[in-house]
């Protein structure tokens, strides 16, 4: 596809969604409702006046940035979306809609090492019915993720496709005080998704193609921004299937408790054991995964850090597995008219010469750290090192964020796999220097008229290519790697 060809289907579908938004009987329908949100124990905070979410702010909590979370629930359960204003006192619903352009040149992995670029598309329909059967709620998410520009076959790969299914399907006994404790606590059964912590380990929609979703039990207790909370669930990962329904994995299971505390402003904690057995099936990981981290908000005129560390440990394929990975960041955030927030970023994941021994992230999300993913995300964490790495972020207006990093990398072991690149000399003599990584990304929210209803995201990512793609068998050369993408997000 060329790339008038390209500006021309794009422009199609921001007029086409654009035009569904304009209708003014939603906005008013939306001025007019001020219900309040039924209980939510997994907050977001948003403010009074938020549209396409809270103002962006370089106060980020460690670890992730409005950029990358996804607050459709939080928007609608707060009527902050125009069909949640319109609907019935026992109806939620909302819609999004996200299109990106990404390109980049010159490859870093063993099967695409020159030119590629991609359309991809996510759309979400979002229900909640409540206060029919109080304390019931039950929650159902249709989503279609799409490439209909894609070259390598990406558009049938589940990675980045998955047409029209269930993402959540379930229902949920909402309880303010539980068992009389004065905490909120909530019971799910059906299709979920989660978010744990920072997503380091288990993450839901955000800024990828890949949104895992879970069969089974989950209850949660507590709240995870402010005193203490629990989490417990027992479930089956749903396999994607790109054309066809998702159904769980046989005989797979993942299992796990997760612990919250936020009572000490410079030691926030959270600790958890997860558990992965997939039996004969996939790659046969049977993996058990514990950890903590430890943290302090970040705030104006002060110094905050966050440090987490993942211990694995099991087999994979039948091979002892021993894995460990380390997250750690200090960050400063000025007392300036426009907020700047900067940080120092360390991270570790351990590896080894045979790949089934390299830590496995499970079910995680890696924008933040990592940089771009989707189609381009040159890095998992994975055998790999980055003890160098700086980030700062900068909030000139509310509605405008400009984020910009700079990472160096390097294989934790020379002798292993250089993880979602096909590329590994065994012997080391490829050496261990990957490269380093320049990232650049401007977020835009307009808030006038139908324009509060999108979001804007630019962004470019330069991979200065190491001395390792220089002698690393079947390298796809030395030249480095130019990424940038274009997306808008519609949500109504």
């Amino acid at each position: 596809m060329t790339w008038k060809n390209t500006q021309r289907t794009l422009w199609m579908v921001f007029a086409i969604i654009g035009s569904l938004l304009g209708s003014s009987n939603l906005f008013a329908a939306e001025a007019d409702k001020t219900k309040k949100p039924s209980v939510v124990v997994q907050n977001k905070t948003l403010p009074p006046n938020g549209k396409n979410g809270a103002p962006f702010s370089a106060l980020e909590s460690p670890g992730h940035t409005r950029f990358d979370f996804d607050n459709l629930t939080k928007l609608m359960e707060d009527h902050k979306t125009p069909l949640a204003a319109m609907a019935p006192d026992w109806l939620n619903v909302a819609i999004e809609h996200r299109t990106r352009y990404d390109v980049y040149d010159h490859g870093f992995t063993k099967s695409i090492p020159g030119f590629n670029d991609q359309i991809h598309q996510r759309t979400r329909f979002l229900f909640e019915v409540k206060n029919i059967i109080d304390p019931l709620k039950f929650t159902l998410e249709l989503t279609d993720i799409r490439a209909p520009l894609a070259n390598f076959g990406q558009d049938h790969n589940p990675t980045m496709a998955d047409h029209f299914d269930f993402t959540q399907l379930h229902l949920g006994l909402h309880d303010k005080n539980f068992l009389g404790t004065g905490y909120a606590a909530k019971f799910e059964v059906g299709r979920f998704m989660m978010d744990l912590g920072e997503a380091r380990l288990v993450g839901g929609h955000r800024w990828g193609t890949l949104s895992p979703a879970f069969d089974g039990l989950h209850f949660m207790m507590g709240n995870t921004d402010e005193k203490w909370s629990l989490r417990v669930f027992g479930a089956r990962p749903v396999q994607r299937v790109t054309t066809s329904l998702n159904w769980n994995t046989p005989e797979t299971y993942f299992s796990g408790a997760y612990v919250t505390n936020r009572d000490l402003r410079w030691a926030n904690f959270d600790g958890y054991f997860l558990q992965l057995n997939e039996s004969d099936n996939l790659r046969q990981r049977n993996l058990s995964t514990t950890g903590f981290r430890l943290f302090a908000k970040p705030a104006k005129g002060n110094m905050d850090y966050e440090i987490e560390s993942m211990y694995q440990f099991g087999d994979t394929r039948n091979k002892s597995v021993f894995a460990h990975r380390h997250h750690g960041e200090v960050g400063y955030s000025f007392n300036t008219p426009m907020p700047l927030r900067a940080l120092y970023l360390f991270d570790f994941a351990s590896g080894d010469r045979d790949p089934d021994k390299n830590f496995d992230i499970l079910y995680a999300k890696r924008r933040v750290e990592y940089g771009p993913t989707g189609m381009f995300g040159p890095f998992f964490p994975s055998n790999l090192m980055s003890p160098v790495g700086f980030r700062a972020t900068l909030v000139p207006t509310p509605t405008v964020r400009l984020m910009m990093s700079h990472r160096a990398y390097w294989l934790a072991d020379k002798r292993g796999a250089f993880v979602g690149s096909g590329l590994q000399d065994a012997t080391g003599g490829a050496g261990g220097f990957l490269g380093h990584m320049l990232d650049v990304s401007l977020g835009w929210d307009p808030q006038w008229s139908y324009m509060k209803r999108m979001s804007f995201d630019f962004g470019y990512s330069h991979l200065f290519k190491g001395d390792y793609f220089d002698k690393v068998p079947f390298s796809p050369g030395m030249k480095d790697t130019n990424y940038g993408y274009t997306m808008v997000t519609f949500k109504f």
